[in-house]
């Protein structure tokens, strides 16, 4: 079965971009923008973590997707 959403691999992946797109990227370190990212959220309200499962993000991915924006500018 294709998971596949938007492009993305899944869409807790295509979630994270939409909402924070890449002004959390500050280093090339994934597990340190998964760490930014989960200190984001953690600052929410704690039910809003029960609408996103952060293990099923592919944080490599949106790394990626974040180099190649920066790339074409």
């Amino acid at each position: 079965m294709d998971n596949k959403y938007n492009g993305w691999t899944n869409r807790e992946t295509w979630l994270v971009n939409v909402w924070f797109g890449c002004g959390w990227l500050e280093s090339s370190d994934v597990q340190s923008t998964r760490e930014f990212m989960e200190e984001q959220i953690d600052q929410l309200e704690s039910w809003i973590q029960d609408f996103i499962d952060l293990d099923a993000i592919n944080w490599a991915e949106l790394e990626e997707h974040a180099r190649e924006l920066e790339e074409s500018t």
